[in-house]
């Protein structure tokens, strides 16, 4: 089978490398259109890319929450790269090898995985609704948790128009003959698709949760010492400001926590990791290597590698981020987070998460409150198991590009 995956933004495009791995090990052949950026994750995970049809954007792809984003992003020539972008995937779709030109794609012969939200569910729709080949959507950007849980309605969110979170139109576009399969992150929202409105919605897991696997490295943590990750983003100049504010929560945990703390900090890829080495000294702090510096009861490691042994063995995060903190939450782990200026993380992005994953988030408005929370889950000797609970539910297990892998060779 020959596979053209459409991704929009960067965390789907890691979700989406994932499962392109997964397929070609079934011995499919993959190639990636992603939609935003140039397409790093593919490019890590040895993927083809369409890279004619990609170009970085002044936004990041977070446009749909700045209309001042969209602006720039229109100005370097969005518009251009759109209809190129969707011209590349109305021809893949509808070509056919010799000898297939009247047999459809029985058999698998061409399939789009689109993986995000409406945008690559569209580029993936429009060539299909017109003699184009099949497709499958990977559901990562919504969840019923968004506005409800398994005891009812959240309160103070308002219900979602056309009674899912899913909006009609999206359901509308999921209903095609052409689409095979739904893949969605959480069982909830597998159910109310398939309960209320018929749609061929399946769980196998969040792909999300894949990639976090262990590779033992010690940080040097003793057993009555306190890990707290720090996540302040993936996308400059946004990381910056937020790992100023996180910082600011970081000297409260020393301060509240009667204990030696090991501050945990992932930097992404594209962050300069001599810009933050230099704020912590302006803030007072000893450095000790390249990476490494201490104050009072308190050392702070800046981490370029072993994102999942960060996350697994910190006991809280402090967190500014979108993907990374929705797997510190699955993993089992309680988050303290503040909202910031964006374009990522505004106030709006930050309670939606906070509705999305739970008791696992604690959102707060300014740095100093960090120490009321710390109380709070230190005084409740439930919280932690509870917080476990939440997080399996929320975010699933691991192994879902594997799964979702089989279920397209097996059925599609």
């Amino acid at each position: 089978m020959e596979i053209l995956c459409i991704s929009n933004g960067h965390g789907e495009d890691i979700i989406a490398a994932r499962i392109c791995i997964e397929l070609e090990k079934l011995g499919h052949s993959a190639i990636a259109l992603p939609l935003v950026g140039v397409g790093h994750a593919y490019t890590k995970a040895n993927i083809a890319i369409a890279d004619q049809f990609t170009q970085a954007m002044p936004s990041g792809g977070f446009v749909r929450m700045d209309s001042r984003q969209l602006a720039r992003d229109v100005k370097s020539g969005l518009v251009g790269l759109t209809r190129k972008q969707l011209g590349f995937v109305w021809n893949w779709s509808r070509d056919r090898p010799k000898g297939m030109r009247n047999k459809g794609t029985a058999n698998g012969v061409r399939l789009v995985l689109a993986v995000g939200d409406i945008v690559p569910l569209l580029f993936a729709w429009l060539p299909s609704k017109f003699g184009g080949c099949n497709f499958v959507f990977v559901a990562t950007a919504k969840s019923e948790y968004f506005w409800r849980d398994r005891k009812g309605y959240l309160p103070d969110v308002k219900k979602p128009f056309g009674g899912s979170i899913f909006f009609p139109w999206e359901r509308s576009l999921m209903n095609s003959d052409r689409c095979k399969a739904i893949f969605v992150r959480d069982l909830l929202t597998a159910e109310t698709l398939n309960r209320d409105f018929k749609l061929p919605a399946i769980y196998l897991g969040n792909s999300m949760m894949d990639g976090l696997a262990v590779t033992g490295i010690d940080f040097g943590i003793g057993e009555d010492e306190w890990a707290v990750a720090i996540l302040p983003g993936s996308r400059s100049p946004e990381a910056y400001e937020n790992w100023m504010t996180l910082m600011l929560c970081a000297q409260v945990v020393s301060r509240t926590i009667p204990h030696n703390v090991h501050f945990l900090v992932a930097i992404a890829p594209d962050l300069d990791i001599e810009i933050i080495g230099q704020s912590i000294i302006q803030k007072g702090w000893l450095r000790l290597d390249e990476t490494t510096f201490k104050v009072q009861n308190a050392r702070l490691i800046l981490l370029k590698e072993g994102f999942g042994d960060c996350l697994h063995q910190c006991h809280l995060g402090l967190a500014m981020a979108g993907t990374a903190t929705e797997q510190m939450v699955g993993l089992g782990k309680p988050v303290i987070t503040i909202a910031g200026n964006g374009p990522q993380f505004t106030r709006k992005f930050a309670e939606e998460q906070a509705d999305l994953l739970g008791c696992s988030i604690n959102l707060i408005d300014k740095p100093a409150q960090v120490a009321d929370v710390l109380h709070e889950i230190l005084q409740d000797p439930d919280y932690f198991q509870e917080v476990s609970r939440n997080g399996e539910e929320r975010m699933g297990e691991a192994g879902a590009s594997a799964r979702i892998a089989k279920y397209i060779t097996e059925n599609i």
